[in-house]
Protein backbone atom coordinates (compact mmCIF):
# COMPACT_ATOMS: atom_id res chain seq x y z
CA UNK A 1 0.00 0.00 0.00
CA UNK A 2 1.46 3.39 -1.00
CA UNK A 3 1.92 6.20 1.47
CA UNK A 4 -0.63 8.32 -0.42
CA UNK A 5 -3.30 5.66 -0.14
CA UNK A 6 -2.52 5.17 3.56
CA UNK A 7 -2.85 8.91 4.23
CA UNK A 8 -6.22 8.98 2.45
CA UNK A 9 -7.52 6.06 4.52
CA UNK A 10 -6.38 7.63 7.78
CA UNK A 11 -8.00 10.91 6.78
CA UNK A 12 -11.36 9.19 6.21
CA UNK A 13 -11.17 7.35 9.55
CA UNK A 14 -10.31 10.50 11.48
CA UNK A 15 -13.09 12.44 9.75
CA UNK A 16 -15.63 9.76 10.71
CA UNK A 17 -14.46 9.81 14.34
CA UNK A 18 -14.71 13.61 14.49
CA UNK A 19 -18.23 13.57 13.05
CA UNK A 20 -19.31 10.86 15.53
CA UNK A 21 -18.02 12.94 18.42
CA UNK A 22 -20.05 15.92 17.24
CA UNK A 23 -23.29 13.94 16.94
CA UNK A 24 -26.18 15.18 19.09
CA UNK A 25 -28.46 12.45 20.49
CA UNK A 26 -31.01 14.79 22.02
CA UNK A 27 -34.54 14.23 20.87
CA UNK A 28 -34.02 10.53 20.18
CA UNK A 29 -35.63 9.37 23.42
CA UNK A 30 -38.74 7.23 23.20
CA UNK A 31 -42.00 9.09 23.39
CA UNK A 32 -44.02 6.11 24.63
CA UNK A 33 -45.68 6.35 28.05
CA UNK A 34 -47.23 3.70 30.26
CA UNK A 35 -50.99 3.94 30.47
CA UNK A 36 -52.65 4.20 33.84
CA UNK A 37 -55.23 1.44 34.22
CA UNK A 38 -57.50 3.83 36.12
CA UNK A 39 -57.60 6.16 33.12
CA UNK A 40 -59.12 3.45 30.88
CA UNK A 41 -62.86 4.01 31.03
CA UNK A 42 -65.02 0.88 30.97
CA UNK A 43 -67.96 1.86 33.15
CA UNK A 44 -70.46 1.89 30.30
CA UNK A 45 -69.26 -1.43 28.86
CA UNK A 46 -69.30 -3.17 32.25
CA UNK A 47 -72.47 -1.52 33.50
CA UNK A 48 -74.48 -4.00 35.53
CA UNK A 49 -71.69 -6.57 35.67
CA UNK A 50 -70.82 -7.86 39.13
CA UNK A 51 -67.11 -7.63 39.84
CA UNK A 52 -65.57 -10.39 41.91
CA UNK A 53 -62.16 -10.38 43.64
CA UNK A 54 -61.50 -13.98 42.60
CA UNK A 55 -59.47 -14.70 39.49
CA UNK A 56 -59.70 -18.50 39.44
CA UNK A 57 -62.93 -20.47 38.95
CA UNK A 58 -64.10 -22.82 41.66
CA UNK A 59 -63.17 -26.46 41.35
CA UNK A 60 -66.86 -27.34 40.93
CA UNK A 61 -67.94 -24.24 39.04
CA UNK A 62 -70.37 -26.21 36.91
CA UNK A 63 -72.71 -26.81 39.86
CA UNK A 64 -73.87 -23.20 39.52
CA UNK A 65 -75.51 -24.21 36.23
CA UNK A 66 -78.07 -26.18 38.22
CA UNK A 67 -78.07 -29.41 36.19
CA UNK A 68 -77.54 -32.64 38.20
CA UNK A 69 -76.96 -34.66 35.03
CA UNK A 70 -74.19 -32.31 33.91
CA UNK A 71 -72.63 -32.53 37.36
CA UNK A 72 -72.56 -36.32 37.13
CA UNK A 73 -71.13 -36.29 33.60
CA UNK A 74 -68.28 -33.94 34.48
CA UNK A 75 -67.37 -35.96 37.56
CA UNK A 76 -67.45 -39.11 35.45
CA UNK A 77 -65.12 -37.53 32.90
CA UNK A 78 -62.70 -36.36 35.58
CA UNK A 79 -62.63 -39.88 36.98
CA UNK A 80 -62.43 -41.97 33.81
CA UNK A 81 -60.85 -39.75 31.15
CA UNK A 82 -57.43 -41.05 29.98
CA UNK A 83 -56.11 -37.48 29.73
CA UNK A 84 -56.86 -36.84 33.39
CA UNK A 85 -55.29 -40.14 34.40
CA UNK A 86 -52.11 -39.22 32.52
CA UNK A 87 -52.00 -35.73 34.07
CA UNK A 88 -52.55 -37.17 37.56
CA UNK A 89 -49.81 -39.76 37.02
CA UNK A 90 -47.36 -37.04 35.95
CA UNK A 91 -48.22 -34.95 39.00
CA UNK A 92 -47.68 -37.91 41.32
CA UNK A 93 -44.38 -38.77 39.62
CA UNK A 94 -43.10 -35.21 39.94
CA UNK A 95 -44.20 -35.09 43.59
CA UNK A 96 -42.34 -38.33 44.32
CA UNK A 97 -39.21 -36.93 42.65
CA UNK A 98 -39.44 -33.82 44.83
CA UNK A 99 -39.72 -35.94 47.98
CA UNK A 100 -36.72 -38.00 46.87
CA UNK A 101 -34.63 -34.89 46.20
CA UNK A 102 -35.61 -33.50 49.59
CA UNK A 103 -34.61 -36.73 51.32
CA UNK A 104 -31.11 -36.48 49.84
CA UNK A 105 -30.51 -33.32 51.89
CA UNK A 106 -30.86 -35.03 55.27
CA UNK A 107 -28.68 -37.54 57.11
CA UNK A 108 -29.46 -41.24 56.96
CA UNK A 109 -29.10 -43.87 59.65
CA UNK A 110 -29.06 -47.55 58.74
CA UNK A 111 -29.11 -50.45 61.18
CA UNK A 112 -29.21 -54.19 60.70
CA UNK A 113 -29.08 -57.28 62.90
CA UNK A 114 -28.89 -60.99 62.21
CA UNK A 115 -28.44 -64.35 63.81
CA UNK A 116 -27.45 -67.69 62.34
CA UNK A 117 -27.05 -71.15 63.86
CA UNK A 118 -25.25 -74.08 62.27
CA UNK A 119 -24.50 -77.70 63.13
CA UNK A 120 -21.14 -79.33 62.44
CA UNK A 121 -21.26 -82.96 61.34
CA UNK A 122 -18.84 -85.48 62.84
CA UNK A 123 -17.02 -86.12 59.55
CA UNK A 124 -16.48 -82.36 59.17
CA UNK A 125 -15.09 -81.82 62.67
CA UNK A 126 -11.28 -81.88 62.76
CA UNK A 127 -11.49 -83.08 66.36
CA UNK A 128 -13.77 -85.95 65.37
CA UNK A 129 -16.45 -85.05 67.89
CA UNK A 130 -19.21 -83.63 65.64
CA UNK A 131 -22.76 -82.71 66.60
CA UNK A 132 -21.50 -79.30 67.66
CA UNK A 133 -23.71 -76.24 67.23
CA UNK A 134 -22.44 -72.76 66.51
CA UNK A 135 -24.44 -69.55 66.84
CA UNK A 136 -23.33 -66.32 65.17
CA UNK A 137 -24.93 -63.01 66.07
CA UNK A 138 -24.21 -59.72 64.36
CA UNK A 139 -25.44 -56.16 64.57
CA UNK A 140 -24.33 -53.14 62.59
CA UNK A 141 -25.23 -49.48 62.26
CA UNK A 142 -24.27 -46.86 59.73
CA UNK A 143 -24.59 -43.07 59.61
CA UNK A 144 -24.26 -41.06 56.43
CA UNK A 145 -24.52 -37.34 55.77
CA UNK A 146 -23.40 -35.42 52.70
CA UNK A 147 -22.48 -31.83 53.46
CA UNK A 148 -24.03 -29.55 50.85
CA UNK A 149 -21.10 -27.17 50.69
CA UNK A 150 -21.95 -25.66 47.30
CA UNK A 151 -25.75 -25.79 47.54
CA UNK A 152 -26.13 -28.30 44.72
CA UNK A 153 -28.49 -30.57 46.65
CA UNK A 154 -30.71 -27.68 47.66
CA UNK A 155 -30.80 -26.39 44.08
CA UNK A 156 -31.74 -29.86 42.84
CA UNK A 157 -34.51 -30.06 45.44
CA UNK A 158 -35.86 -26.61 44.52
CA UNK A 159 -35.85 -27.55 40.84
CA UNK A 160 -37.70 -30.80 41.56
CA UNK A 161 -40.16 -28.93 43.77
CA UNK A 162 -40.79 -26.42 40.98
CA UNK A 163 -41.44 -29.23 38.53
CA UNK A 164 -43.86 -30.84 40.98
CA UNK A 165 -45.76 -27.58 41.38
CA UNK A 166 -45.85 -27.07 37.62
CA UNK A 167 -47.14 -30.62 37.13
CA UNK A 168 -49.88 -29.94 39.67
CA UNK A 169 -50.79 -26.72 37.85
CA UNK A 170 -50.93 -28.70 34.60
CA UNK A 171 -53.23 -31.23 36.25
CA UNK A 172 -55.53 -28.49 37.50
CA UNK A 173 -55.49 -26.87 34.05
CA UNK A 174 -56.33 -30.21 32.41
CA UNK A 175 -59.19 -30.67 34.87
CA UNK A 176 -60.53 -27.20 34.15
CA UNK A 177 -60.24 -27.70 30.38
CA UNK A 178 -61.92 -31.10 30.47
CA UNK A 179 -64.79 -29.82 32.61
CA UNK A 180 -65.30 -26.90 30.23
CA UNK A 181 -65.21 -29.22 27.20
CA UNK A 182 -67.81 -31.53 28.75
CA UNK A 183 -70.07 -28.58 29.59
CA UNK A 184 -69.67 -27.27 26.04
CA UNK A 185 -70.40 -30.68 24.51
CA UNK A 186 -73.41 -31.03 26.81
CA UNK A 187 -74.71 -27.66 25.62
CA UNK A 188 -74.07 -28.68 21.99
CA UNK A 189 -76.09 -31.84 22.60
CA UNK A 190 -78.99 -29.77 23.88
CA UNK A 191 -78.81 -27.52 20.81
CA UNK A 192 -78.67 -30.58 18.55
CA UNK A 193 -81.91 -31.82 20.12
CA UNK A 194 -83.55 -28.45 19.48
CA UNK A 195 -82.37 -28.38 15.85
CA UNK A 196 -83.67 -31.92 15.36
CA UNK A 197 -87.08 -30.94 16.77
CA UNK A 198 -87.26 -27.91 14.50
CA UNK A 199 -86.31 -29.97 11.46
CA UNK A 200 -88.90 -32.63 12.36
CA UNK A 201 -91.63 -30.01 12.80
CA UNK A 202 -90.65 -28.38 9.52
CA UNK A 203 -90.93 -31.71 7.70
CA UNK A 204 -94.40 -32.30 9.16
CA UNK A 205 -95.45 -28.82 8.06
CA UNK A 206 -94.16 -29.26 4.50
CA UNK A 207 -95.86 -32.65 4.21
CA UNK A 208 -99.14 -31.06 5.24
CA UNK A 209 -98.53 -28.38 2.64
CA UNK A 210 -97.80 -31.08 0.04
CA UNK A 211 -101.03 -32.90 0.90
CA UNK A 212 -102.97 -29.66 0.61
CA UNK A 213 -101.25 -28.83 -2.68
CA UNK A 214 -102.13 -32.30 -4.00
CA UNK A 215 -105.81 -31.72 -3.25
CA UNK A 216 -105.71 -28.24 -4.79
CA UNK A 217 -104.05 -29.68 -7.90
CA UNK A 218 -106.73 -32.34 -8.18
CA UNK A 219 -109.39 -29.67 -7.83
CA UNK A 220 -107.75 -27.56 -10.53
CA UNK A 221 -106.94 -24.70 -8.17
CA UNK A 222 -103.13 -25.02 -8.30
CA UNK A 223 -100.91 -25.69 -11.27
CA UNK A 224 -98.40 -28.49 -11.70
CA UNK A 225 -95.61 -25.97 -11.20
CA UNK A 226 -96.93 -24.96 -7.78
CA UNK A 227 -97.22 -28.61 -6.79
CA UNK A 228 -93.62 -29.27 -7.83
CA UNK A 229 -92.45 -26.30 -5.76
CA UNK A 230 -94.10 -27.83 -2.71
CA UNK A 231 -92.44 -31.15 -3.50
CA UNK A 232 -89.05 -29.43 -3.55
CA UNK A 233 -89.78 -27.91 -0.15
CA UNK A 234 -90.53 -31.35 1.23
CA UNK A 235 -87.28 -32.74 -0.20
CA UNK A 236 -85.34 -29.86 1.37
CA UNK A 237 -87.02 -30.49 4.72
CA UNK A 238 -86.13 -34.18 4.55
CA UNK A 239 -82.48 -33.30 3.87
CA UNK A 240 -82.47 -30.88 6.79
CA UNK A 241 -83.88 -33.57 9.07
CA UNK A 242 -81.16 -36.01 7.99
CA UNK A 243 -78.48 -33.39 8.71
CA UNK A 244 -80.03 -32.67 12.10
CA UNK A 245 -80.07 -36.37 12.93
CA UNK A 246 -76.38 -36.66 12.01
CA UNK A 247 -75.57 -33.64 14.13
CA UNK A 248 -77.42 -35.15 17.08
CA UNK A 249 -75.57 -38.45 16.70
CA UNK A 250 -72.20 -36.67 16.43
CA UNK A 251 -72.94 -34.63 19.56
CA UNK A 252 -73.70 -37.80 21.53
CA UNK A 253 -70.49 -39.47 20.34
CA UNK A 254 -68.39 -36.38 21.10
CA UNK A 255 -69.71 -36.25 24.65
CA UNK A 256 -69.12 -39.99 25.12
CA UNK A 257 -65.50 -39.59 23.98
CA UNK A 258 -64.92 -36.85 26.56
CA UNK A 259 -66.27 -39.21 29.21
CA UNK A 260 -63.72 -41.82 28.16
CA UNK A 261 -66.45 -44.22 27.08
CA UNK A 262 -67.74 -45.80 23.88
CA UNK A 263 -70.43 -44.39 21.54
CA UNK A 264 -73.19 -46.30 23.33
CA UNK A 265 -72.65 -44.12 26.41
CA UNK A 266 -73.87 -41.11 24.47
CA UNK A 267 -77.21 -42.79 23.74
CA UNK A 268 -77.76 -43.26 27.48
CA UNK A 269 -77.62 -39.52 28.19
CA UNK A 270 -81.02 -37.93 28.65
CA UNK A 271 -81.92 -34.83 26.74
CA UNK A 272 -80.24 -31.83 28.40
CA UNK A 273 -82.39 -29.10 29.77
CA UNK A 274 -81.74 -25.44 29.14
CA UNK A 275 -78.87 -24.36 31.38
CA UNK A 276 -79.57 -21.49 33.75
CA UNK A 277 -76.15 -19.89 34.05
CA UNK A 278 -75.58 -17.39 36.84
CA UNK A 279 -74.51 -13.83 36.14
CA UNK A 280 -71.11 -13.60 34.53
CA UNK A 281 -68.56 -12.23 36.98
CA UNK A 282 -65.56 -10.32 35.68
CA UNK A 283 -62.58 -10.50 38.08
CA UNK A 284 -61.14 -7.20 39.26
CA UNK A 285 -57.66 -8.43 38.37
CA UNK A 286 -56.46 -11.21 36.12
CA UNK A 287 -53.85 -13.89 36.72
CA UNK A 288 -52.77 -16.13 33.90
CA UNK A 289 -52.03 -19.74 34.67
CA UNK A 290 -49.26 -19.78 32.05
CA UNK A 291 -47.30 -17.27 34.16
CA UNK A 292 -47.71 -19.44 37.23
CA UNK A 293 -46.44 -22.44 35.28
CA UNK A 294 -43.46 -20.44 33.99
CA UNK A 295 -42.52 -19.40 37.51
CA UNK A 296 -42.75 -22.90 38.93
CA UNK A 297 -40.83 -24.44 36.04
CA UNK A 298 -38.00 -21.88 36.30
CA UNK A 299 -35.00 -23.59 37.99
CA UNK A 300 -33.10 -21.71 40.69
CA UNK A 301 -29.85 -19.97 39.90
CA UNK A 302 -26.90 -22.27 39.49
CA UNK A 303 -28.88 -25.30 38.24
Amino acid sequence: MSSKTLRSSLTLVLSAMILAGCANYSGLDTQGKNLDAKSLKAGQSLNGVTLSPAAWPKSDWWTSLGDPQLDGLIREALRDSPDMQIAAARAHQASAAAYAADAERYPTLDASAGISRSRLAKDQDPLGQGDAYATVRNISAGFNYNFDLWGGQRDAWEAALGQARAAEVDRQAAQLTLAADVARAYSDLGQAHIVYDLASDDLKRTRQMLDLSQRRLSAGIDSQYQFQQTQSLEASSEASLIDAEKRLSSAKIALAVLLGKGPDRGSEIARPKVLQASAVAVPSFFRQSCLAVARTWSPPAGV
